[in-house]
């Protein structure tokens, strides 16, 4: 399984999904698309022109700003627990 966040520093989700991955055992990559151009490339792709975040990918899955119950469904079919 292959997770990836984009987010930004101090963006309350992105420190919410961030802080849940952390508790896991699944290794995942995180870019800050504050800071990351090839992140806020692909973002703006993904939205139109607009970077907006979170973004989740989780295998060829991807999860375009998921909410708390988006997310937290996510985690739970994929078995992942804090």
């Amino acid at each position: 399984m292959k997770i990836t966040l984009y987010g930004k520093q101090g963006h309350a989700y992105t420190v919410a999904y961030k802080n849940f991955l952390n508790s896991t055992d699944v290794p995942y990559i995180y870019k800050d698309v504050s800071k990351d151009a090839e992140a806020r490339k692909h973002s703006k792709e993904l939205y139109g022109g607009v970077v907006k975040f979170p973004t989740l990918f989780v295998d060829d899955a991807i999860y375009l700003t998921p909410t708390t119950e988006a997310f937290n469904k996510i985690m739970q079919d994929l078995r992942l627990r804090a």
